[in-house]
């Protein structure tokens, strides 16, 4: 596969970031437009919001970018552009990140720098996380889960798991990695949701049955994932077991994450029901009732659609997006407190 990667000067791409002004919804909960453009995947650390902006369709190349902004707001940063940006992770010192359209798993420094090339020649690598030793993302369209060393040195990727069945999305602890199957519900082939160890082997199993499970977030105890298909919010243990809804009835849920207390996620907003609302949501990690924390209303454009969400301290961020054509306009918005 031919590369076509044009990379900016990350010196001459600091532009203001668009600022909405801050709105109170019903529980005095404040959203904060940080920046717009056309935002997918989202990561947070002390400082910085960091996210992949999908791009939109220049001259016949769709033209991405990885940027960051303060977490309070300010001047947005593009760390890099290129092909269409896609998964987004991040580490104590370095933003990794794919490109679909390129082929690529890219790494950059937190402050930007010269892009590295982890892996090329890839086809449509998606969704991607990191640990302290490698990068491990779902290659969508092989049907892969694969890994490669980080910090650029030059090693060939290694797939660790094959003939995957619409694999969507990927986590990570010290022990495995994590991965849903989306399945093919025409067939029909369910959905399930995976683990195996970080150097391979033998994959097990911790929920079958699903309905095109979607994102998946993992902490300690608990593997946590969306079902896009029927609209639920579940967990299970690390080890395997019964499989537990914490929500149902939601529209559209996607992306995932998770804290010490709840599980958050975004909901796209795909019934006719809510005209394509889409909605920030949280349950507590032990059940209870569903929160909505913020809502994107449809707009006059075309229906909202949310992706990619992040959590910290004290807020919840996430990317909303309206496609238009070949173009793609939304914002990364903040909603605080969680």
């Amino acid at each position: 596969m031919s590369l076509n990667i044009k990379w900016l000067p990350v010196s001459a791409l600091i532009v203001v970031a668009a600022c909405g002004s801050p709105s109170l919804n019903s529980s005095n909960r404040t959203s904060v437009e940080l920046a717009s453009g056309s935002p997918y995947g989202v990561v947070v650390d002390s400082t910085s919001v960091y996210w992949t902006g999908m791009g939109s369709d220049i001259g016949g190349e769709i033209i991405g970018t990885v940027m960051k902004v303060p977490l309070g707001g300010g001047p947005t940063v593009v760390l890099a552009s290129g092909e269409g940006s896609w998964g987004i992770a991040l580490d104590a010192s370095s933003i990794y990140w794919t490109t679909g359209g390129g082929g690529t798993v890219m790494e950059v420094p937190l402050d930007g720098g010269t892009p590295v090339t982890l892996a090329s020649g890839l086809n449509d690598p998606e969704e991607i996380v990191v640990d302290s030793t490698s990068a491990y993302w779902i290659d969508q369209g092989d049907f892969m889960l694969m890994k490669v060393p980080i910090g650029g040195g030059g090693d060939a990727p290694t797939t660790l798991a094959s003939n995957l069945e619409s694999p969507n999305g990927i986590a990570v602890d010290s022990a495995s990695v994590y991965w849903t199957n989306g399945g093919y519900p025409n067939v029909p082939v369910p959905g399930t949701v995976m683990k195996l160890p970080l150097d391979g082997g033998t994959a097990v199993t911790l929920a079958s049955g699903q309905n095109n499970p979607c994102g998946i977030a993992v902490d300690s105890t608990n593997v946590y994932w969306t079902n896009l298909g029927n609209g639920t919010v579940m967990k299970v243990p690390l080890g395997g077991g019964i499989p537990i809804v914490l929500a149902s009835g939601q529209d559209g849920p996607r992306r995932i994450a998770v804290d010490s207390t709840s599980v958050y996620w975004t909901n796209s907003g795909e019934s006719v029901a809510t005209s394509g609302d889409a909605t920030v949501m949280s349950v507590p990690i032990s059940g209870g009732s569903p929160v909505t924390l913020a809502s994107i209303p449809y707009s006059a454009l075309g229906p909202r659609e949310a992706f990619g969400i992040a959590v910290d301290a004290t807020s919840v961020y996430w990317a909303t997006d309206i496609q238009q054509g070949m173009v793609a306009t939304g914002t990364l918005m903040k909603v605080t407190p969680k």
